[in-house]
């Protein structure tokens, strides 16, 4: 029986092959050859055969730690679905703690494959780092305390208010722009904004609304304004730009999760943290 070794490793080997011979037959001469490219971060986890990959542990129900000490979260398991899409395994796969400023130094610097942490996409943003598509779609909303009187924004727009931001210049803009008067605290993590709501030092706090959906609905003493802070938006993978055949791996496994052959399990991880279906399959665009 005749047996196939193309695994994922040869096969690459094989396409890099086919194109270092058309490379060297497109050259005049050897003195024309150029430096060979960076090995792309695909080959190196291809080689190292795990995943390591930066995320948050304080936000619940995306990215956190469970009584367990183990990490978990909707953003956990888009990750091991993508392990298992690339190294056949869901468990080859390891997770480094970063906070909201700490996330980009993890990619650039190489210690992390890439990056799922609730992070959106924006403009200023893409210009250090490259994104995927998007893979859950979101928008900030206000939590705040039932007994602070905050019953939508105009409410919160007042001075005796403080609301708690992360450090990231998305929010204080937004806040800025939607609620000038109410002051303002900045923390590094999640956890440290709602242990502030929850001891009265902030009133309210603005975070994507599936993470405070999910803290409203394990406490009735806090609750989410009706009203969005701002437009809807897009969370995605960030990964260290320049590097396009990983990126496009990522950015494939990503379509296919959202809206193609591996749908089934998206929706699966989605309803377990969310409690809800995710949005139809629909036609994927690269962006």
């Amino acid at each position: 029986m005749q047996h196939d070794h193309t695994g994922p490793m040869h096969r690459r080997s094989i396409a890099l092959g086919f194109g270092g011979l058309a490379a060297t037959a497109a050259l005049p001469d050897a003195t024309h050859a150029q430096p060979a490219p960076a090995e792309s971060r695909l080959d190196i986890v291809l080689k190292r055969g795990r995943l390591l990959v930066a995320t948050f542990s304080t936000n619940p129900p995306v990215c956190f730690v469970d009584e367990g000490g183990n990490p978990a979260g909707f953003d956990i398991d888009i990750a091991r679905l993508i392990a298992k899409g690339l190294l056949s395994d869901e468990t080859k796969i390891e997770f480094l703690t970063v906070d909201s400023s700490g996330r980009w130094p993890a990619v650039l610097s190489g210690r992390a494959d890439f990056g799922i942490a609730a992070t959106t996409i924006y403009p200023d943003r893409a210009i250090r780092i490259a994104f995927t598509g998007p893979y859950m779609d979101s928008g900030i909303s206000i939590l705040v305390r039932k007994d602070s009187g905050i019953r939508t924004l105009g409410d919160l727009n007042d001075g005796k208010y403080t609301l708690a931001n992360l450090s990231n210049p998305q929010m204080a803009d937004r806040a800025k722009r939607f609620v000038p008067r109410t002051r303002l605290l900045t923390f590094e993590e999640v956890s440290a904004m709602m242990l502030a709501v929850k001891s009265g030092q902030a009133q309210a706090m603005q975070m994507d609304k599936p993470v405070l959906d999910w803290y409203a609905a394990k406490d009735a003493s806090l609750t989410v304004l009706p009203e969005p802070f701002g437009n809807i938006h897009n969370n995605a993978i960030f990964l260290k730009p320049g590097d396009f055949p990983w990126w496009l791996y990522l950015n494939t496994i990503v379509g296919e999760l959202r809206t193609g052959s591996r749908y089934d399990e998206y929706a699966a991880v989605f309803r377990r943290w969310f409690g809800r279906q995710p949005p139809p399959p629909r036609f994927y665009a690269m962006p």
